[in-house]
């Protein structure tokens, strides 16, 4: 027996841009996919100023918590996370199941500033809601198109005799957003029960060969460029890590004043990814590449700019490049969701001409699914 990690979903830094809360109430649901007799949770204030305090953290296997259970730490009833620290809760001793949706509530009536940020578009298999009010019942909306928000929770982990595949997926928002991560786990929670998990590591707005601009409190959030994640990502000893990202080293030059003394070509990208999927390698881990999505920045003059159609250029090199090297661990998914033009299919569009919806995410995660099963030994 040994505590497991059965579910990730990176905390951002929000130090620029703080939540101030007078009271809260959140709740989270989670999917497991591991079989187990305890649980724990990771509970984060890396960027806090101040310490963090919630009068009360409820687990339940039921959304209105009717029956439930309170999470300790250090056997204190009120969970501290002292500023710059995370913490592991206290064990609690429940019988987890595959394809079990657990949840938690964290209370505070305490005014308080919230930095360690986390939130999904896809509510499938994780899901949020946060209201200004302590010690209520919130209900969880299920949506595709909003983003569903928590503060300070990033992993759980379960104690089990049984040890799953780990599949582990880094990048930016294309990934936070849940629609292929959240897709993979539907589909191989269902085949494989109790055998596989999908961690996601993604994290808004990061970018391959820079750390997040400065320029403004928004480009802020975006955080540490994509190799510094590494070791985060590789602690858990995953099977597998799937890499989905580069697309903002081609984005923020077009809105950032920083970003655009950052602008970069093709071979640099190119071999930056050559550096992770090697890193990534020599510890043990197979590795999947994907390609870069298609985009587009609005339609005026003002916004179209040749900045953007060079880096659209850019993007299609390197997926060249990408395809050239790397076919048998590559995911297509450009070629998945563009047209003959290179540009973004309407009917794969979050609508802002950047981000993929729910069912592009699907069709990725759909044409990876069977690499894989094969890639970590599930057949």
């Amino acid at each position: 027996m040994k505590w497991q990690t059965a579910w990730v979903h990176e905390c951002s830094d929000f130090s620029t841009l703080p939540f101030k809360m007078a009271e809260l109430t959140e709740v989270v649901q989670m999917t497991m996919n591991v079989s187990g007799n305890a649980v724990r949770f990771e509970l984060s204030n890396l960027y806090g100023t101040e310490d963090l305090r919630f009068n009360e953290v409820s687990f339940s296997t039921d959304e209105k918590f009717h029956v439930k259970h309170r999470i300790y730490f250090d056997d204190n009833g009120i969970v501290t996370i002292k500023k710059g620290t995370t913490i592991i809760t206290d064990a609690l001793e429940f019988k987890i199941i595959p394809g079990m949706k657990i949840f938690l509530r964290l209370v505070s009536n305490k005014s308080q500033k919230y930095m360690d940020f986390a939130n999904t578009y896809d509510t499938s298999m994780t899901n949020a809601v946060i209201v200004r009010k302590a010690g209520t019942s919130p209900l969880l909306r299920q949506t595709l198109g909003a983003r569903r928000g928590w503060f300070c929770l990033s992993k759980v982990e379960v104690y089990s005799d049984y040890q799953a595949k780990v599949i582990s997926i880094i990048g930016d928002s294309l990934v936070e957003m849940g629609y292929i991560s959240d897709s993979l786990m539907a589909l191989l929670y269902k085949q494989f029960p109790g055998k596989a998990v999908v961690l996601n590591y993604g994290v808004s707005g990061q970018r391959m060969l820079n750390d997040a601009p400065q320029d403004e409190p928004l480009f802020a959030t975006f955080g540490i460029k994509t190799r510094e994640m590494l070791p985060k990502v590789l602690q858990n000893s995953p099977d597998l890590v799937l890499v989905c990202t580069g697309l903002n080293d081609l984005i923020l030059p077009i809105f950032s004043q920083e970003a655009q003394n950052q602008l970069v070509k093709a071979q640099e990208l190119f071999m930056e990814f050559e550096y992770i999927y090697e890193q990534i390698r020599s510890k043990g881990s197979q590795v999947m590449l994907g390609t870069i999505t298609p985009f587009e920045i609005g339609h005026t003059q003002e916004i179209h700019t040749s900045v953007m159609e060079q880096n659209i250029i850019t993007r299609i090199k390197l997926n060249k490049f990408l395809q050239q090297k790397y076919q048998n661990q590559l995911v297509s998914s450009a070629l998945l969701v563009e047209n003959d033009g290179f540009r973004l299919l309407k009917q794969y569009d979050l609508g802002d001409h950047i981000h993929i919806n729910k069912v592009a995410g699907e069709i990725i995660a759909q044409s990876i699914y069977k690499k894989v099963v094969t890639a970590v030994g599930l057949e």
